[in-house]
């Protein structure tokens, strides 16, 4: 069970890179409207005047840390909860940011900005109280294991 969940998180962080890559490069202004879903001024301020003018490289900048995160994750003992640490503050984070879908009313913002990404971080909680000796690469290679090796 704990792999199984740690190779969920660790699929988002891993495959997730190829989105912001994709974004940077051929879309970058699908970024502005997050701006818009951010529950502080400060941070909406922030988004305005320095992320967005130089959003290709904060998205290539997200890309590199979704790998490292994702790296964490499959790796062993201490560094998975380190990788655990650096995804549940980035989920906090995106939980004050949103995701980008602008509504009017409260309940619908929640729901569309920060619901998901609390459900993300409430799936991970339980991971910081195993322990991981072995690697996900090791843990997958053990199943397919020849038991006369």
């Amino acid at each position: 069970m704990k792999n199984a969940l740690r190779v969920f998180i660790a699929l988002w962080y891993l495959l997730g890179w190829l989105t912001h890559v994709y974004l940077a490069v051929t879309a970058p202004a699908t970024y502005a409207v997050f701006g818009q879903t951010a529950l502080l001024p400060l941070l909406r301020n922030l988004w305005l005047n320095l992320i967005m003018p130089n959003i290709r490289f904060f998205a290539l900048l997200l890309a590199a840390f979704e790998i490292a995160v994702g790296c964490l994750l499959v790796s062993k003992g201490k560094w998975v909860k380190i990788g655990l640490v650096f995804s549940l503050l980035f989920n906090l984070f995106l939980v004050v940011l949103g995701l980008g879908t602008v509504t009017a009313d409260p309940w619908q913002d929640f729901v569309a900005n920060r619901m998901a990404n609390l459900i993300f971080i409430a799936l991970q909680i339980p991971l910081f109280f195993w322990t991981f000796e072995r690697s996900l690469p090791e843990v997958i290679k053990s199943k397919f294991k020849h038991p006369s090796d």
